[in-house]
């Protein structure tokens, strides 16, 4: 009890300065458990500042319609419908039935190479059993792939990252994949066609698109079926942050809130993408496909835990009060000025949350299943229990020369490492200044790398 009110606490002299966010949180419910303090006072001003900001760039760039990208997308919808609504502002919000998986498999059978690239990226706890779900293959059709593979190690052994090339080699070379994958891909084209033309994304009227983010491939994707179709346009997208960006794409068509490619070193190693995936999330499964219904394409979506369903609604209890008095108390577009102040204190309030997790916070939020797979299925906890041995690993050395293909030993993965630091006990501040330095390391090195690719020289960190 004692911890949690001085989490309270730290929160209080944060948001205290914002003018906007202080008035409502003052008079806001106190709390009384741990997901509904970081839910109110941490999570609420986070969505609140994005949504503002959201509809500050759509209306000043003349856009009509937002369609919001499932799952991630889901409490933003919530919240700009409720600002659109109190006011009256010209913008139609949609959600979007989306998925990875959804949007990319239709497209394999258009070009195999990106395809094989695709299925055998990286990620958590990565199995050639995970890689060949990608495919969109049945249990039947990989057990017969993996009896004609032949490898040398069991379907559901995590692969180290220095044989995913290895294994994109094997499956381009294998035609009994090449022939499923490349089935199952055209199967799946005219469900995509059909609920995206029902959606309205052939219309001509100017629309943008909204996301979580990470690497923006979504939004090419959905380009690349609009060009699939005859009618290439150009998209537009908002985003929380962006790590990186497609290939042969226009980074001005890509608008970020709190960090972009090239940018906010800070942000990027104070922040975990994967705890919040897991917090802003939809109270329905993963969309697998589209099917024909009464006339129309409908959505198919994965199937979602009770517990899941129960914590979004935890999520709904402390976000959308804040938003409803926020949208009545506020103006619907703020100047720039009031966003970037807001912004500032959100990261803040992220940061003491994300990257120094209190005891309770860390069990709350770390015992959420998550999955960073395109596909649901072996969710683990999101801070998952390591022990001092496999929290050591992620530290510098270990860290850069798994990605560099130099450590050919899976690490124990955890989504959200401090979460586990924290939950571990143990060294707790040496752990986190050693992945904090890890993730400086690898942040800049990816920033460079972006600005050299794009040939940019003189923007600043």
């Amino acid at each position: 009890m004692q911890e949690r009110e001085e989490r309270r606490e730290a929160y209080r002299r944060i948001w205290r300065r914002s003018p906007q966010m202080a008035p409502i949180l003052e008079n806001y419910p106190v709390p009384e458990d741990t997901v509904g303090l970081v839910g109110s006072y941490v999570l609420a001003p986070a969505l609140g500042s994005f949504v503002q900001w959201l509809l500050h760039e759509a209306a000043g760039s003349g856009k009509k319609r937002l369609y919001f990208f499932a799952r991630d997308g889901y409490f933003p919808y919530r919240a700009a419908q409720v600002f659109c609504e109190t006011h009256h502002l010209p913008i139609e919000c949609r959600y979007l039935y989306c998925s990875r998986y959804s949007l990319r498999l239709p497209l394999f059978h258009l070009d195999r190479e990106a395809a094989l690239t695709y299925v055998c990226r990286g990620g958590i706890d990565v199995t050639m059993e995970r890689i060949l779900r990608r495919g969109g293959l049945t249990e039947e059709e990989r057990q017969a792939v993996l009896q004609q593979l032949s490898l040398p190690f069991a379907p559901g052994k995590v692969l180290p990252h220095a044989k995913l090339p290895y294994i994109r080699r094997c499956l381009g070379k294998c035609t009994l994949f090449l022939t499923y994958m490349d089935r199952h891909s055209r199967a799946a084209l005219p469900g995509l066609i059909g609920y995206l033309t029902g959606e309205g994304l052939l219309e001509d009227i100017p629309y943008a698109l909204v996301d979580s983010g990470w690497v923006g491939s979504m939004q090419k994707t959905i380009g690349d079926v609009l060009a699939f179709l005859g009618q290439p346009r150009r998209l537009e997208g908002y985003y929380w942050g962006l790590y990186d960006l497609p290939a042969d794409v226009f980074q001005g068509d890509y608008h970020t809130y709190y960090f972009s490619p090239e940018k906010q070193l800070a942000e990027k190693i104070y922040f975990n993408n994967c705890l919040f995936e897991a917090i802003y999330t939809a109270p329905h499964g993963m969309t697998l496909s589209y099917r024909q219904k009464g006339g129309q394409y409908i959505p198919c979506c994965g199937q979602i835990r009770e517990a899941g369903r129960a914590f979004v609604s935890r999520m709904e209890a402390c976000l959308l009060p804040y938003i409803r008095c926020l949208a009545k108390t506020g103006v619907a577009v703020l100047d720039a000025g009031t966003l970037q102040r807001d912004r500032g204190v959100v990261y803040r309030l992220l940061r003491q949350f994300m990257s120094r997790p209190s005891r309770e916070e860390a069990e709350a939020f770390g015992s959420l299943p998550f999955s960073d797979d395109v596909l649901e299925g072996d969710e683990q906890q999101l801070a998952a229990p390591l022990t001092q041995r496999e929290l050591q690993a992620y530290h510098l050395l270990p860290r850069l020369g798994s990605i560099m293909g130099l450590w050919n030993h899976p690490v124990r993965e955890s989504a959200w490492y401090e979460g586990s630091a924290v939950r571990g006990g143990k060294r707790v501040g040496h752990h986190l200044r050693q992945y904090r330095l890890y993730q400086a390391i690898r942040q800049i090195r990816k920033m460079i790398q972006f600005r050299k690719e794009r040939g940019w020289r003189d923007a600043g960190l």
